[in-house]
C-alpha cells in the first residue's frame, strides 16, 4: 500500500510539474526527508518503478518508460503526449486565455473563460490531501487563480449591470476567502441596487462584526460609505 500511496504522490508532483526536471536528491527531501540516505533512495527506486509499472503495465523490465524518463545525472522528468489531460493544465491554460481577452476588453469572452476557471477551482484542490504539506505551494498558487478569475467575473458583471451574476460570484470569493472585503461590498452594493436594505444592513453587521473580532480592524472607507448609505436609507 505505501508503494502505491507514495507512486500516487509522485505522479501528482510530475503532473503540477509538467515537463519539469527533478534530481533524485529533491525527491528524497520532499518525500522521505527523515530516513537515512540509502534507504532513502532505495524507496526512491521502488516507488518509481511502482509507478511506470502503473502507468505502463506491459513495460518489460529493461525497457525506458515512454513517461517516467530519466537522465544519466539522475535527474527525472514527465514526459506528457496529447493523450494527457489533467484540469491543472486545463486551468492554467483557461485562466491565460482569458486574461488576454481581458486584456483586449472583450468582457464576453473573457467572463466565458474565467467561468470555467471558477467552475474549476470551486472543487478545491487536491481536497484528499489537505495535510500534505508539500502541496501547500500549489494549493496557495490555485487558490490566487481562483480569486483573480472571480475578482474579474465581479467587476466585469459589475459595468455591465449583471446583479445576479455579481451576487453569484462575489457570494463564491466571500466562501473562499471571509476577508475578501471587495466580496463583502459587492454584495452589500447590489442589495442596496436592488433596495433590499434589510439584506443590506444584514450583510454589512456580519462583515464588520467578522473583520473587527478576527482581525481587530476597523473597515475601508468604501465599506464604511456602504453603510452610512444603508443608514441614510433607512
Amino acid at each position: 500500500m505505501w508503494r502505491r500511496n507514495k507512486a500516487k504522490a509522485l505522479l501528482k508532483w510530475f503532473l503540477l510539474n509538467p515537463g519539469k526536471l527533478c534530481s533524485a536528491d529533491q525527491f528524497i527531501d520532499l518525500f522521505w526527508p527523515d530516513l537515512p540516505l540509502e534507504a532513502a533512495f532505495s524507496n526512491l527506486y521502488v516507488t518509481i518503478h511502482c509507478l511506470r509499472r502503473l502507468l505502463e503495465p506491459s513495460l518489460s523490465p529493461r525497457q525506458e518508460s515512454k513517461f517516467i524518463r530519466r537522465q544519466s545525472n539522475n535527474f527525472y522528468w514527465l514526459n506528457l503526449d496529447e493523450s494527457w489531460w489533467t484540469d491543472t493544465l486545463e486551468i492554467h491554460q483557461l485562466f491565460e486565455t482569458a486574461k488576454a481577452f481581458d486584456l483586449r476588453q472583450e468582457d464576453a469572452r473573457a467572463s466565458y473563460y474565467y467561468r470555467k476557471v471558477a467552475s474549476y477551482c470551486s472543487l478545491g484542490f487536491l481536497v484528499e490531501d489537505e495535510s500534505e504539506e508539500w502541496l501547500s505551494s500549489y494549493r496557495r498558487h490555485y487558490e490566487y487563480i481562483y480569486a483573480q478569475a472571480l475578482g474579474r467575473l465581479i467587476s466585469i458583471y459589475q459595468q455591465r449591470g449583471e446583479l445576479e451574476e455579481v451576487l453569484e460570484y462575489a457570494y463564491q470569493a466571500l466562501s473562499a476567502d471571509p476577508f475578501c472585503e471587495p466580496a463583502a461590498k459587492a454584495i452589500i452594493d447590489v442589495y442596496l441596487k436592488q433596495g433590499n436594505l434589510i439584506l443590506a444592513a444584514h450583510k454589512f453587521d456580519i462583515f464588520r462584526n467578522f473583520i473587527q473580532n478576527e482581525l481587530g480592524v476597523g473597515l475601508s472607507q468604501d465599506v464604511q460609505a456602504l453603510g452610512q448609505q444603508i443608514n441614510a436609507a433607512s
